[in-house]
């Protein structure tokens, strides 16, 4: 009995597959663009979507004219020429995730009859938008992979796969209903993420899969409103009763909701499960883990975050940098407290703005929280400028502090480089996975990249000593020598000018050591005995030259009868930057003359040898 009922599903499977190829070619199912029909191939006549056409594919077919078991070897080749065609169109991830192939698939190894009926649905789709422009064909594809056409209970991309064999099992929700929609919706549109975007089509921030109808379902949406936590993102809301709302009116449902890292403004009911699932996979991308139980795990974790973020609590949200001016061999992440380092890969585009050069990413795990939450305003009238006052000047706090983090481990990595203390990389983009923001925020700078500073090359024997000054300098520099870090950074990276980078490498130097009066003695003397605590001779020699470098110095920043030559200011400069770094990595050799309370007395303390120098 159970061998009857296994061959009517497989039966019932094949004609809904059939069906698929037939209803797929209708002109309602394509969203934008128009249908001009199909070139006729001999590799796929079932791309017309009908079964007489299907007969004409090598090998034997069942009743319902489809393949039943593996075919000729011209059948074969046939499989492998469509498959690599998908390839090109869908990208290899989606197309061996729907099939199921398994890692060790290769082109040219055997697929199933069922798998290769499933090539004859996907090369279908694309044959149906063959004729569009490449923005409606990219979203029409997408369109039918997420879209539930052939059965009530899982989208067209999740039927072929099933079919095919693999599985797109959902965690249990435990009672939780607005976690149950999302895993549904979830399972249903992955595929599509797996789709590749076309570089002339892709834009920043978005991963291309937008939200339909079952997003603005009256079930989530009033399963949302009831939520005791989510419920709390429309405040205008909180005391009506969510069953009393019309569709077309939950449709409606929208506040005025603005967040610490400067995203914010209308924040609408129905595209509330857009937000959640599209931030979800990209936090899987810049994770490393793109993977479909990955994927899952990010959507519990996304709504989780957007409760606390409703109830104005403050989650951590990945927050991506783009490096350039870095290499790095011998790993492919470097691990941080915290943090990490990587490589960047194909899929970073989603976070990355088109053509820029990036070539290592930092994602850092940031503090965030909703700064304001009201009702939207309906009219002029209505506006919230001080709420909008009191979200900026949040803003500007909160970027304030992602710097420093940023600043910190730049210096860290400068730090660690013992070959060269020109090494810096330059910061090019910046982006926010905010869980309840769909579209990333992307920020970057569009001028070439440009710098006088050597290329960070991190290898492995280098790793240990990179994490090891990342865990110092982030969790011990003073804000007493910010002067100090941000100046050494725009002296290695950001100058271009050789006078620029000699002024600033000397205010770091004034920023660790500076008092008054005799300022240039204190400096240069701290400075002197703090480089060379052993060797009277050579800190003698070492002081005079330290001298020369101020009075270059003075003659640019007070003026001078007699400018310095272009060859001495470029010496100076790069000495001077030299002795900034070196400086720095004893001071946080000796951690009593890091944490002092100011310059004053940290040169003080030097100079009268009143800390051991190590």
């Amino acid at each position: 009995m159970e061998g009857i009922t296994g061959c009517v599903e497989a039966r019932e499977d094949r004609c809904r597959l059939l069906g698929l190829l037939k209803l797929l070619y209708s002109n309602d199912n394509l969203m934008q663009g128009s249908f001009r029909g199909c070139v006729s191939s001999p590799k796929l006549a079932v791309m017309r979507g009908t079964a007489r056409e299907a007969d004409s594919l090598p090998g034997p077919k069942n009743e319902d004219g489809m393949q039943e078991e593996e075919g000729s070897d011209s059948t074969q080749s046939t499989l492998t020429g469509l498959i690599a065609e998908l390839d090109e169109v869908y990208g290899p991830r989606f197309t061996r995730f729907v099939l199921a192939l398994p890692e060790s698939w290769d082109v040219g190894d055997p697929i199933s009859a069922r798998q290769s009926n499933a090539v004859s649905a996907l090369f279908s789709w694309v044959q149906a938008c063959r004729e569009m422009d490449p923005p409606n064909r990219m979203l029409n594809l997408v369109s039918l992979a997420t879209r539930r056409l052939v059965s009530n209970d899982e989208s067209n991309a999740c039927f072929l796969r099933v079919h095919c064999g693999g599985r797109m099992d959902t965690p249990l929700s435990d009672g939780d209903e607005v976690l149950a929609n999302l895993f549904e919706y979830a399972r249903d549109i992955y595929p599509a993420f797996l789709i590749d975007i076309p570089e002339e089509i892709r834009i920043p921030g978005s991963p291309f899969v937008v939200p339909d109808d079952r997003g603005g379902s009256a079930d989530f949406l009033r399963a949302v409103l009831r939520d005791g936590q989510l419920k709390y993102l429309f405040p205008e809301f909180l005391g009506t009763d969510p069953e009393s709302i019309e569709l077309q009116d939950l449709r409606k449902v929208d506040s005025l909701v603005h967040f610490e890292n400067g995203q914010g403004g209308s924040f609408q009911l129905p595209l509330l499960m857009f937000h959640l699932l599209n931030s979800a996979y990209i936090r899987c991308v810049v994770t490393g883990d793109g993977s479909y139980e990955s994927y899952l795990a990010s959507v519990a974790r996304n709504l989780s975050d957007a409760r606390s973020l409703a109830t104005g609590r403050a989650v951590k949200v990945p927050v991506v940098l783009g490096f350039s001016n870095i290499s790095i061999t011998g790993a492919e992440v470097i691990t941080f407290s915290g943090s990490s380092l990587r490589k960047v890969t194909s899929r970073d585009s989603i976070v990355l703005p088109r053509g820029s050069k990036v070539e290592a990413l930092l994602v850092l795990d940031v503090s965030m929280k909703i700064v304001h939450k009201g009702s939207h305003p309906k009219s002029e009238e209505d506006r919230h400028d001080e709420a909008w006052l009191q979200a900026s000047r949040s803003f500007q706090k909160w970027r304030g502090s992602l710097q420093w983090i940023v600043d910190c481990h730049r210096l860290a990595f400068m730090l660690s480089d013992g070959e060269t203390h020109r090494s810096g990389v330059v910061q090019v983009s910046q982006t926010a996975i905010n869980p309840l923001q769909g579209n990333l925020s992307v920020s970057w700078d569009d001028r070439n990249v440009y710098t006088l500073a050597s290329e960070l090359k991190i290898d492995a024997g280098k790793i240990s000593d990179m994490v090891r000054w990342v865990d110092q300098v982030t969790n011990n520099h003073p804000r007493l020598l910010r002067v100090a870090l941000r100046r050494i950074l725009s002296a290695a990276s950001s100058r271009v000018d050789p006078s620029d980078a000699l002024v600033d490498s000397v205010l770091a130097w004034e920023n660790m050591f500076s008092d008054s009066p005799e300022t240039s003695l204190r400096v240069c003397g701290a400075l002197s005995l703090l480089l060379e605590p052993e060797d009277r001779e050579k800190r003698k020699m070492l002081h005079k030259e330290l001298n020369d470098i101020y009075a270059t110095r003075s003659a640019i920043v007070h003026g001078n009868s007699k400018e310095p030559a272009d060859e001495v200011v470029r010496k100076h400069g790069d000495r001077a930057l030299a002795v900034a770094v070196e400086a720095m990595r004893r001071l946080y050799s000796t951690p009593e003359l890091l944490q002092s309370p100011s310059a004053s007395a940290r040169g003080k303390d030097v100079l009268l040898g009143l800390v051991e120098i190590r």
